[in-house]
């Protein structure tokens, strides 16, 4: 009998065991198919999400990576890389929408989740940083900006080391911020930088060096070292030459940067024996027009391009007389289809800066030319300008058109003497040059809001 009682239980036991085991299972099997579905509907987000981004359906694709952050949270939590990944595309989506204070927000929680995850230095952040950094660029916050890309690249080093070929993008983003705030030399510090990874472990003769010499020349232009950014395009030239013969098209671009590097000459040039000239640019530049005009590879775009470069540099080497023959030819290369008039439309039949100016921000501070954002205690103002275009593409007859607030002439008469440094591609009507009529400049700056009048304006300058 307590064999029999002791089987029963036993039996018990096993049915007991049996049925919570096939009980847990189909929860954990539901549960994982459940979790299969939602994965499933997550990735077809993400791929719409993709693909409304490539197609810069800006609208569309933040409605999906609302869902698809929404449902991430509900599945791996709020503090997951998953949902930092979620926080980027939706940002990513903001910024396409030029909501850009939304893009920092959510950048900036992706930051922090990752940082809280992981650490300050995970590879991680780089991505989110250099979209916070571009984002920041959209709202003219090049300070911050600069710092983003900074650490981005700081992050880079830690990680893959201070040679990685990965950081050339956000070094590249980081000389154009510096570019953009008038700052060059720092602007051609990181683009030797660049040329340095870039040249690394490459043969100095082969094609593949060619961007890193590219790159090269730039930052020589920044510093002002114009022999050597010729030497450059020089040496550029000679490898193309060699490996692809003296009529590639790849000659064109390296052929037009050294001729217009002769816009630009040191003062100490005037020391040599044979200094520099802008004539000696005239000949690289109809090179590139003989090579576009014969080289079967070569498209009508590139014909245009290059007779276009030649006008130019004549104007911008106060020479505009010679260019109109050469504006003629290239009205007429624009004048056989509707696809070329429209080309025409754009690079003849109206005003084109060809050497802007970048006139100071702040009213009582004339050396400050790129801050967008009032700092505290800046107000923004705001002039216009009218003015003729003459057939030499210079500005003439330069009125004051409009202006607010009152009070803030001597920054008017800076911003007017800027405007007659500008130069412009002259106006052509029916191939001929003509005067460009009541051309638009407006200017915003920045002044104090208790500084509205010439006599603070005085006084302050007194005090410096």
């Amino acid at each position: 009998m307590p064999e029999l009682i002791e089987k029963k239980i036993s039996k018990n036991k096993y049915h007991y065991y049996s049925v919570h085991f096939l009980f847990v299972s189909l929860i954990i099997f539901c549960t994982l198919g459940f979790s299969q579905d939602q994965n499933n509907e997550l990735k077809n987000l993400q791929t719409i999400y993709l693909d409304a981004v490539a197609d810069e359906m800006f609208d569309e694709a933040d409605q999906l990576a609302k869902q698809i952050v929404e449902q991430t949270i509900s599945t791996y939590g709020s503090e997951s890389h998953e949902a930092a990944d979620a926080l980027i595309n939706l940002a990513a989506a903001q910024h396409g929408q030029e909501n850009y204070e939304l893009a920092v927000m959510n950048y900036g929680s992706a930051i922090k989740i990752i940082e809280r995850l992981e650490n300050q230095l995970d590879k991680n952040l780089i991505n989110p940083l250099r979209g916070l950094a571009e984002t920041h660029l959209k709202m003219n916050r090049m300070d911050l900006a600069r710092d983003n890309y900074t650490r981005a690249i700081h992050i880079s080093h830690v990680n893959d080391g201070p040679h990685n070929l990965e950081q050339l993008e956000n070094l590249e983003s980081l000389a154009n911020v510096y570019v953009s705030a008038q700052e060059r030399k720092n602007a051609a510090d990181i683009e030797k930088r660049i040329y340095y990874l870039q040249s690394r472990n490459v043969d100095p003769n082969s094609i593949e060096m060619i961007p890193a010499l590219e790159t090269l020349a730039r930052s020589q232009r920044k510093s002002a070292l114009f022999d050597k950014e010729r030497k450059t395009w020089r040496k550029i030239i000679t490898i193309t030459q060699k490996q692809k013969g003296r009529d590639s098209i790849d000659l064109i671009k390296p052929l037009t940067e050294l001729g217009e590097s002769y816009l630009f000459v040191h003062y100490a040039a005037s020391y040599y024996d044979e200094p520099p000239t802008v004539q000696k640019g005239d000949s690289y530049l109809k090179k590139a027009i003989r090579i576009a005009k014969d080289s079967p590879d070569a498209s009508w775009q590139d014909l245009v391009e290059t007779k276009i470069n030649l006008a130019d540099y004549y104007v911008m080497s106060d020479r505009a007389n010679r260019s109109y023959s050469v504006y003629r030819d290239v009205w007429d290369l624009l004048s056989e289809d509707e696809l070329k008039l429209e080309f025409r439309a754009l690079a003849l039949e109206q005003p084109v800066i060809l050497e802007d100016i970048q006139p100071p921000k702040f009213f009582e501070d004339t050396s400050v030319t790129s801050l967008e954002k009032a700092p505290p205690g800046y107000e923004k103002a705001q002039v216009t300008f009218n003015y003729n275009v003459s057939k030499r593409g210079l500005a003439r007859n330069i009125n004051r058109a409009s202006f607010k607030p009152d009070g803030l002439d001597f920054m008017h008469s800076v911003i007017g003497k800027e405007i007659r440094n500008l130069v412009y591609r002259p106006l052509f009507i029916d191939r001929e040059p003509v005067i460009a009529k009541n051309v638009t400049f407006m200017h915003e700056f920045f002044y104090k809001n208790n500084l509205t009048n010439d006599q603070d304006s005085n006084e302050l300058r007194s005090e410096k």
